[in-house]
């Protein structure tokens, strides 16, 4: 299945046929007549399938979904080819950024994910403080 221009394996409706100890992405997603109806999570795994059958979010898939859920993954290894910032709320560190970090943050930013965090919202959301403050108070600084 390819969301946002990646490739995934799925969408699978037993997490028991996911890669246990495999490092990559995963994307959970509600599926109707075997049709994505909604995306529900996003994230990063070091162990997908263990990571998935004990998810601290699954309650919430739950909630959301209408259909089945379903679990799609990609293995990811190496660094991340694109030369972008990170997005200020996520972990800074002096590695390059990893592939999967990469995928999850521009999955993130192009697709809205009923149980995910959502960090672009939050950035959205300080913004607006920080316009209402400089029309009260002027430019900072």
């Amino acid at each position: 299945m390819e969301i946002a221009s990646y490739q995934f394996t799925g969408p699978l409706t037993d997490v028991a046929k996911v890669p246990l100890d495999a490092r990559g992405v995963y994307v959970v997603v509600d599926l109707v007549d075997d049709e994505v109806r909604e995306y529900l999570d996003v994230g990063e795994a070091k162990q997908l399938g263990d990571e998935l059958h004990s998810h601290d979010r699954s309650d919430c898939w739950e909630e959301h979904a209408e259909g089945d859920i379903g679990y799609c993954y990609r293995i990811t290894s190496g660094a991340w080819e694109r030369d972008l910032e990170t997005n200020p709320l996520e972990r800074r560190s002096e590695k390059p950024r990893a592939e999967g970090t990469g995928v999850v943050s521009e999955l993130l930013w192009k697709h809205d994910f009923a149980c995910a965090p959502d960090p672009w919202g939050e950035i959205e959301a300080h913004w607006q403080v920080y316009q209402t403050y400089e029309d009260e108070f002027g430019p900072r600084g």
